[in-house]
């Protein structure tokens, strides 16, 4: 499975219309685009996705590369549950996934999981447009490697 941040959409501040529909900028474009390429020897057979436009902009690279469809899922929502959340994807932890949410909800995911003891990822920020490799260990317990989005100079 892999749990994406949306990538780079501006700042809220300089959008003036529902956060929902704010875009990826040129920067966010980009970033999605290399997600398809970071991602070439991970199976993916769904894509699931915030409703938020940036989100759904994030991973339709990747869903198109896939030949599969961007499907929303409520619980990847900022707004979502985040114990709903996790019950989702420890249910589902050796699905061949991607997920796109907001850094709010990634953070929050991997907090507690880290307290309840069922996630390994280390204690870090996930930039906009990283993405986590989640992988199933034998003892139900998932382990995270963060890979960093492209850098910009």
């Amino acid at each position: 499975m892999i749990l994406v941040r949306h990538a780079h959409a501006g700042h809220k501040a300089n959008w003036d219309r529902d956060d929902g529909l704010r875009p990826l900028t040129a920067r966010g474009l980009v970033q999605a685009e290399s997600l398809v390429r970071s991602l070439t020897d991970d199976e993916v057979s769904a894509v699931w996705s915030s409703a938020a436009v940036r989100c759904r902009q994030t991973v339709e690279p990747l869903a198109a590369a896939r030949g599969v469809a961007v499907q929303d899922q409520a619980l990847l929502a900022v707004d979502g549950g985040v114990d709903e959340l996790m019950t989702w994807i420890l249910g589902n932890a050796s699905a061949p996934w991607a997920l796109c949410t907001h850094g709010e909800v990634l953070h929050t995911l991997l907090d507690a999981g880290r307290s309840s003891g069922r996630i390994d990822a280390p204690a870090r920020a996930t930039e906009k447009g990283a993405a986590w490799r989640v992988r199933p260990r034998e003892d139900g317990s998932l382990t995270f490697e963060y890979l960093p989005p492209l850098k910009f100079r």
